[in-house]
């Protein structure tokens, strides 16, 4: 049976982290060769090094806080394999704290690490999928984008709200053009990172309640936390021929605990 992703080139962004590892060994099983970028150079390789063979792993060390370092990578995703046919966006900063403790500083890193990041590998790899007609952009946004609940993570609700818009303009921009773009919104995952909020929240909060709680579990009508791999495997399907024909949306992977219409 054919691979959903057979013959097709993926870069994923943050791959370092716990979805970005996933995606990459998701999109992997489906025969698509990866691009890894972050910025942990070790991280990076330990990932791309329990990845199959046939996924020809490329590992790039990139911050995406500037633009010559992401045109750089793309450049070099492309000349490597001749062609970047997907690209997923799943860069975060680890940042979490009262509102009125964030500083202005932190403010800027998390918006340049999440929307301005997101921006910049879409506008360097946009261009060579308009020349080959085809092209498919997933970000990892979050919840919080629309329904900003948690809070120590007020800064990163903000840049999840402006991936999201990016996301519906680009999609409006370049689909006639044979290129689609949608988002995925978790609510929690069962990850270290969620971890740091959870804790961060009950510090906020002051309350007595086990960080793994923290409303996670009863935040959606499943009752529960969602895996990495509710996460990776709605990417394969907007990144797949199985959503061709959807484009600019925000998908909820979150049990349902999106309250709004």
């Amino acid at each position: 049976m054919k691979q959903l992703l057979e013959g097709k080139t993926a870069w994923i962004t943050g791959a370092a982290g716990a979805i970005g590892e996933d995606i990459c060994h998701v999109f992997a099983r489906e025969g698509a060769r990866i691009v890894l970028s972050g910025r942990n150079e070790e991280t990076l390789s330990k990932v791309a090094n329990d990845l199959p063979d046939s996924a020809e792993p490329l590992v790039l060390v990139l911050d995406v806080t500037g633009r010559t370092a992401v045109d750089e990578a793309a450049k070099q995703a492309i000349a490597h394999f001749g062609r970047v046919d997907i690209l997923v966006n799943s860069t975060t900063c680890p940042i979490f704290g009262k509102f009125h403790d964030l500083s202005d500083e932190d403010w800027m890193a998390i918006i340049n690490a999440k929307a301005f990041g997101y921006m910049r590998t879409s506008r360097a790899i946009l261009p060579h999928m308009e020349e080959k007609g085809s092209g498919v952009i997933v970000n990892i946004s979050g919840r919080g984008g629309h329904q900003p609940n948690s809070p120590s993570h007020m800064a990163g609700s903000c840049a999840n709200g402006a991936v999201n818009t990016l996301t519906k303009g680009l999609a409006n921009i370049y689909g006639p053009r044979g290129i689609r773009v949608n988002a995925i919104a978790p609510g929690p995952v069962r990850t270290p990172r969620y971890d740091m909020i959870a804790a961060a929240n009950k510090a906020i909060a002051d309350t007595n309640a086990a960080p793994e709680r923290s409303g996670a579990s009863v935040a959606s009508p499943l009752g529960e936390m969602s895996e990495v791999r509710d996460i990776s495997d709605a990417t394969l399907y907007l990144a797949s021929e199985m959503s061709r024909f959807v484009t600019g949306i925000i998908l909820q992977t979150d049990g349902g605990g999106t309250s709004s219409l």
